[in-house]
């Protein structure tokens, strides 16, 4: 996961770690906006968990028509294609504001969804959202998270801490700081609700963005209120910068359940003996 930290929180029950996916069938995945009042929000969190073959995004290449779409307009729509296009057998959510479900995670705020697994094979985790306001700033694991490993054993409950370091330039719009979808236009006395128009095009690589310079020095009205520049700037200490938290749990079956996980474990052997 690049420069993420991982850091392996207590397990829900003593020897879970070591216990195989008939003891959990479901995943609690927790987002919390690490920014204090006055620093960036996020749009949703797209989630998902597959085999292993879906890879979002590298730095260094082309984003995505998938990832261009969440990193500049914070809309996960072209992601589930590409997702199943990598893996038939995956599945995903959206981890939605906390609130009423739409909007941004506003820092401070938390927000938790369920991501339900299905197949034996969705043994790694996959998260991307769009830094808000920004061009095409975007946060998300270029390498999967492995979360059960390849005998079916649950690898324990984790914390992904996401900093400067974590946040990358999708390199398809110019990072004109007061142009795009997720700024508020403010000119000839329009109203703040009224959005900018579209950023200039670009047809760079996937970056890091604490590499480039962005040249946040003057606060910025957006949709979600005043940018404090005091409270946007990752490019000076991009490790210290805290961005989001993302906490991974997992959820017990009912006492009448593991037979339905066992039975997914059991039918993951006969496609591969099959295969």
């Amino acid at each position: 996961m690049g420069h993420t930290t991982l850091v392996t929180a207590l397990t829900l029950a003593t020897g879970l770690a070591a216990a195989s996916m008939a003891s959990a069938a479901s995943l609690k995945i927790t987002i919390t906006n690490t920014a204090s009042i006055g620093g960036f929000s996020l749009t949703p969190v797209y989630s998902a968990a597959h085999d292993g073959s879906f890879d979002a995004f590298d730095v260094g290449d082309d984003a995505s028509a998938g990832v261009e779409l969440i990193a500049e307009l914070g809309d996960p729509g072209g992601l589930p294609v590409e997702r199943l296009a990598d893996d038939p057998n995956s599945t995903a959510t959206v981890i939605a504001a906390p609130a009423n479900g739409v909007g941004t995670i506003d820092p401070g705020e938390t927000t938790t969804a369920f991501l339900h697994l299905t197949e034996p094979s969705q043994r790694f985790f996959t998260f991307l959202s769009m830094l808000v306001p920004s061009n095409d700033t975007f946060l998300g694991n270029d390498d999967a998270l492995e979360i059960i490993d390849a005998a079916g054993n649950y690898l324990g409950d984790q914390t992904i801490i996401l900093t400067g370091l974590d946040l990358y330039d999708a390199g398809t719009e110019a990072n004109d700081l007061n142009d795009g979808a997720a700024f508020v236009a403010l000119v000839d006395g329009a109203s703040p609700s009224v959005p900018a128009t579209g950023g200039t095009v670009t047809s760079d690589k996937i970056q890091l963005a604490s590499t480039l310079d962005f040249g946040l020095n003057n606060a910025i009205t957006t949709p979600v209120g005043l940018l404090d520049p005091a409270l946007t700037d990752f490019m000076s200490d991009p490790s210290g910068f805290g961005v989001a938290r993302i906490e991974i749990a997992a959820v017990p079956l009912p006492a009448a359940a593991p037979m339905l996980a066992g039975a997914l474990i059991l039918m993951g052997a006969l496609r591969r003996r099959r295969g």
